[in-house]
């Protein structure tokens, strides 16, 4: 698995100068770094996960998110189920994975999918700031709502508001 630290440092779990130097700048966080090497250990001689690059990992919540590369949600969903399960033990809390998507719509999509998005819409306010509404028609539990609303703000940076077709 390709993961923000070198092969070496994924299997030995000790940082080498360029990955240490990624953490001390902020390039990468203490959290993406017991991730990657929690993953480079679980997928060490594992021929699906060869591909598989994660990106970033935060807690939100009680929630453990982990992105990982556009396409690569499939294989971590089918071939591991058992990683997953392991690092909700180790980590103590539930792990949500998403996909990193160039594109907003995308993005929202695949936070929410199966619940099919109607509609995202800009509203511009009066006062020249903007309201971004993502239109929904099946209903979200209230804790998945708020948790969408929470990442999109934490790693896209705008504030959204969910609303359903009656």
């Amino acid at each position: 698995m390709k993961t923000a630290l070198c092969k070496v440092c994924q299997v030995t779990g000790v940082l080498c100068p360029s990955c240490e130097r990624n953490l001390r700048s902020g390039v990468i966080s203490q959290l993406d770094v017991e991730i990657s090497i929690f993953l480079g250990k679980e997928t060490r001689n594992k021929k699906e996960f060869e591909n598989v690059q994660f990106k970033k990992a935060l807690y939100i919540d009680n929630y453990l998110i982990l992105i990982f590369k556009k396409g690569d949600l499939r294989i971590m969903l089918t071939h591991g189920r058992k990683i997953i399960r392991n690092l909700e033990k180790k980590f103590g809390k539930r792990v949500y994975l998403i996909e990193d998507h160039p594109n907003f719509r995308e993005f929202v999509e695949s936070l929410l999918y199966p619940a099919p998005v109607e509609a995202i819409n800009i509203i511009w306010l009066p006062d020249g700031s903007k309201e971004t509404r993502i239109v929904l028609s099946k209903r979200l539990s209230k804790e998945k709502e708020e948790l969408v609303k929470k990442i999109i703000k934490e790693l896209r940076g705008i504030d959204v508001k969910v609303g359903y077709i009656r």
